[in-house]
């Protein structure tokens, strides 16, 4: 923190709270400002939960933010806050904004707007979504998979040395879980059964049977959190329906995705497993909008847990707002190559994906062999897999995964770094390498 943040944060903790008063008090401690310095000082801290602002226009003020101070005390050491019903309760869908309008704006920018259905849509960022989702979903959780062995799992089922089974099996629930929003992403509501729906996928085999789907039966505690959650089954399951029909009634799906992550977090209705069914949960909306899913690929691990962590023990969104908007606009742009592809073409892989990722892999293979690339005469082939109507356009969409091959998408069609390197300088066909 530069030396002119600190005077200011000490200059609004001794009651300068306006800008004026700011610059006033700068000049008189040696270290005068511009104002422009000094706003620019102020959004900064702001930003970094450092000084809070309240009013408008002229008539803002500034109070010293203590969210640094309340963390900097060990969760075992703070004074227990309990489950707070108000945080619902005073939410007021379409009024209640926890984004601020910049990150609304810059969100929108970003995250695109398919001109297709929601299926059409969620089925064409699939196979993206399915390993980025499952891997930053579980690296959220503490799970040790890499990315690259996050994607040789959902594709192609084969485990990482050394892991442990559970978190196999996480990834693999959330590939479960995943695949049911893409192929049901128009009739899925925002209920409390679709939440008990995404529970029972994700946390199948990690947690007892009776408990996958249902209301918890007993305490539970939030690790490094003086939070203390409901323990009433009946409480809960009356504050999950409150979370529903609140959630449903929201228009904008950036609020509606945000609303879902963050208190289905909160209410912790489930023995375990609540924070990655309110992520699953918080694509929902997305995927309907057309707009790019969050894969929280680039959200910051520390400030999303910090971020829930305020929401659940001083009942403030900005911190978690925060952690979500950053995220969402590093990431969304990895999404955009499939908006503007033909519809028939998404259409068509997405039905033949199985079949796209095997022919190109036999054309590696089957050119290593020969010793140079096949010729044309592979695509005339009846592959298998591919009905008759789409065999001109599935060759169409072959040979140019075929031509796009590189080294950093080959192992999407299960094609080995080594297998790749010896392919990429493989003659063309009726060439040699031989002078």
């Amino acid at each position: 923190m530069m030396d002119r943040d600190k005077l200011i944060i000490e200059a609004v903790k001794s009651g300068n709270n306006t800008v004026p008063k700011i610059l006033s008090w700068l000049e008189r401690n040696g270290t005068p400002s511009s104002q422009p310095t000094v706003s620019r000082s102020l959004a900064e801290l702001i930003a970094d939960q450092r000084i809070r602002s309240e009013g408008r226009g002229r008539a803002t003020v500034y109070l010293y933010d203590d969210y640094h101070d309340y963390f900097s005390v060990p969760g075992a050491h703070r004074r227990a806050v309990p489950y707070n019903a108000d945080l619902i309760d005073q939410y007021l869908p379409n009024e209640t904004k926890w984004f601020s309008p910049q990150q609304l704006k810059e969100m929108v920018e970003v995250g695109g707007g398919a001109e297709m259905d929601a299926s059409t849509y969620s089925r064409a960022i699939a196979q993206k979504l399915l390993v980025d989702l499952a891997y930053a979903s579980s690296n959220l959780e503490g799970n040790t998979y890499s990315y690259i062995d996050t994607e040789v799992l959902v594709q192609y089922g084969k485990v990482a040395e050394g892991k442990e089974s559970n978190e196999t099996l996480m990834i693999l629930n959330h590939k479960a879980a995943i695949n049911y929003l893409i192929d049901y992403i128009e009739d899925i509501e925002v209920d409390v059964r679709e939440f008990k729906t995404m529970h029972s996928l994700l946390a199948a085999g990690l947690v007892d049977e009776r408990q996958v789907g249902t209301v918890r039966q007993h305490i539970v505690g939030v690790g490094n959190s003086a939070y203390v959650p409901l323990s009433i089954p009946a409480r809960l399951e009356d504050e999950f329906q409150k979370i529903a029909n609140k959630a449903a009634q929201i228009v904008d799906p950036f609020e509606q995705s945000l609303f879902l992550m963050t208190m289905i977090s909160y209410v912790q209705f489930f023995v375990d497993v609540n924070k990655r069914t309110g992520r699953l949960m918080a694509n929902v909306p997305l995927l309907k909008a057309g707009l790019s899913p969050l894969s929280f690929l680039n959200v910051d691990k520390a400030e999303y847990m910090r971020g829930l962590l305020s929401f659940y023990e001083l009942g403030r969104a900005d911190v978690i707002a925060s952690a979500y908007a950053k995220g969402y606009v590093a990431s969304a742009s990895r999404y955009h190559a499939y908006i503007g592809r033909d519809r028939s073409e998404i259409e068509l892989e997405a039905r033949n994906r199985v079949e796209l990722h095997r022919a190109v892999k036999e054309y590696v293979e089957g050119s290593l062999e020969l010793g140079q690339k096949l010729g044309d005469d592979y695509y005339f082939q009846e592959f298998d897999g591919v009905v008759a109507d789409d065999h001109d356009a599935f060759v169409v969409l072959l040979r140019k995964a075929i031509s796009n091959l590189h080294d950093g998408n080959h192992v999407v069609y299960g094609i080995r770094r080594r297998a790749f390197d010896e392919y990429a300088n493989l003659p063309a066909y009726g060439r040699s390498n031989t002078p």
